[in-house]
C-alpha cells in the first residue's frame, strides 16, 4: 500500500477509537490481505469495486475505460454509498474522488486532504507542454473544484506559506506516524538507507551520483535503497556506470519497513517534492539522523538542521555528499543526533494529530471544544 492509504488507515482506526464517532472509508480498489489486516474492527469499510488498478494504464484502451467508464461509475457508487452513510463529514484523501465529491449532494461537510506539495504537479512538469498541462491541471483543480470544499487541510506550515497565505479556510494537520513502539538503531553500522517509489519524483540518480564520492573515500560504507518502480533498471545502469555494484543496493519492498531502519545508521532523502515525508518520520522514529534536500514541501517542517539532521539546498549533490561524509566521519554526532530525531518523531504519534481532527470536526459543526 502506498503511504496514502497507510495513514488514510491509522487516522481511522484512532478517530473510531474516540466515543461518539462513527468512522468509514470507501475505497476504490481492495486487496484483502493488506487493507483488512490493519483496519480496526470498528472501522466500516465500503469496497465499491471499481478495480481501477486491474487494468490501468496498461495501454491507451485501458486508459480511456479508466477516465470515462470507471471514474463515471466510480462517481455513481460513491454517491449511492454517501447517501445511505448519511455522514456528518465527508474527507478526500485527494485520489480521483476529489473531483467528484463536490459535485455529489449531501448536507454533508467537505474536507479535502492534499498530500504533496500544492504545485506538484508544476513541480514534476517539463517542457512548454508538459507546464501547460500543469497549469491546466491547477486552474482545474485549484480554480474551481477545490472551491466547493468546505476546509482544505494540508500537511505542512510550508505549503501554506507557499501556496496558500491569507486563506482562511484552510488548516495544517501533518501525517501520523504509522507504528509505535519502533526499533532503534544504535548508529553503529555502516549503512545509508533510503525508502521509496523508483520514480522521478524521488530522484534517485541524485542521490547515487553524490554517494559516489563517498564510497570512494568511505569503502567499509554502502547506500542501500527499498523501493520499487519504473526506473529500477535505469538506476541499476548508472550503478554500474559509476562503479557503485556491491557498493549501492536497489532493494525490493518489505512489508516492515522499520527493521530495514533499525539496521542502519542514517536515512537520506533526495526528492523533487513531498508532501509531509512520511518515511521521514519512520526513520526518526527508529533514532537515524536525516540528511534531505530542502525540497518542497515537508524536510524544513519536520528537520531542524544540525540538530536532528541536515538540510541541503535541492539538487546540490556535492554539498549532500559532503553531509553524509560528515556523520559518516563523527559516529558520536550521528547517534546524538539520532537521539534528538527519535524525539521529534514523538511529536507525530498518532495521538497528538488526531485531536487536531477532532477541533476541525467540532469546528465544521460548529460546536466548541466541550462538546
Amino acid at each position: 500500500m502506498g503511504g496514502i492509504a497507510v495513514v488514510t488507515i491509522v487516522k481511522a482506526n484512532a478517530l473510531a477509537d474516540i466515543p461518539g464517532n462513527e468512522v468509514h472509508i470507501c475505497v476504490s480498489d481492495h486487496k484483502e490481505n493488506e487493507l483488512s489486516a490493519r483496519l480496526s474492527p470498528k472501522v466500516r469499510l465500503t469496497d465499491l469495486g471499481i478495480d481501477y488498478y486491474a487494468d490501468d494504464w496498461k495501454s491507451r484502451w485501458a486508459v480511456l475505460k479508466g477516465i470515462v467508464v470507471k471514474r463515471r461509475k466510480h462517481r455513481r457508487k460513491l454517491a449511492e454509498a454517501l447517501g445511505e452513510i448519511a455522514p456528518d463529514i465527508v474527507i478526500s484523501a485527494g485520489q480521483s474522488e476529489k473531483y467528484m465529491l463536490p459535485g455529489i449532494k449531501g448536507g454533508w461537510s467537505r474536507v479535502r486532504e492534499l498530500h504533496y506539495a500544492s504545485d506538484y504537479r508544476l513541480l514534476s512538469a517539463s517542457g512548454f507542454f508538459g507546464r501547460l498541462c500543469a497549469r491546466l491541471c491547477d486552474l482545474y483543480d485549484f480554480g474551481w473544484k477545490i472551491k466547493r470544499y468546505d476546509h482544505i487541510v494540508l500537511l505542512t506550515e510550508e505549503d501554506r506559506e507557499r501556496c496558500w497565505r491569507g486563506a482562511k479556510n484552510v488548516s495544517v494537520i501533518p501525517n501520523p506516524l504509522t507504528f509505535s513502539n519502533a526499533p532503534v538503531s544504535d548508529a553503529a553500522g555502516c549503512r545509508v538507507i533510503s525508502a521509496g517509489r523508483l520514480e522521478a519524483q524521488k530522484n534517485y540518480a541524485s542521490l547515487i551520483r553524490a554517494f559516489a564520492p563517498v564510497a570512494g573515500t568511505h569503502p567499509e560504507w554502502s547506500l542501500e535503497i527499498y523501493g520499487d518502480g519504473s526506473q529500477r533498471e535505469e538506476l541499476l545502469g548508472l550503478t554500474g556506470k559509476l562503479n557503485l555494484s556491491g557498493r549501492v543496493f536497489l532493494r525490493n519492498p518489505v512489508p516492515n519497513v522499520a527493521d530495514k531502519l533499525s539496521e542502519a545508521s542514517f536515512f537520506v532523502l533526495s526528492s523533487i517534492y513531498e508532501g509531509l515525508p512520511l518515511v521521514v518520520l519512520e526513520a526518526m522514529s527508529c533514532g537515524l539522523p536525516v540528511v534531505a534536500y530542502s525540497c518542497p514541501c515537508g524536510p524544513r517542517d519536520i528537520i531542524t538542521d544540525g540538530e536532528d539532521g541536515f538540510l541541503v539546498l535541492a539538487g546540490d549533490e556535492a554539498a549532500l555528499a559532503e553531509r553524509l561524509s560528515y556523520l559518516i566521519e563523527h559516529p558520536e554526532r550521528r547517534a546524538e543526533m539520532g537521539r534528538a530525531a527519535r524525539a521529534k518523531a514523538d511529536k507525530y504519534r498518532v495521538e497528538n494529530i488526531v485531536p487536531m481532527w477532532m477541533t476541525l470536526f467540532r469546528k465544521l459543526r460548529g460546536q466548541s471544544e466541550e462538546e
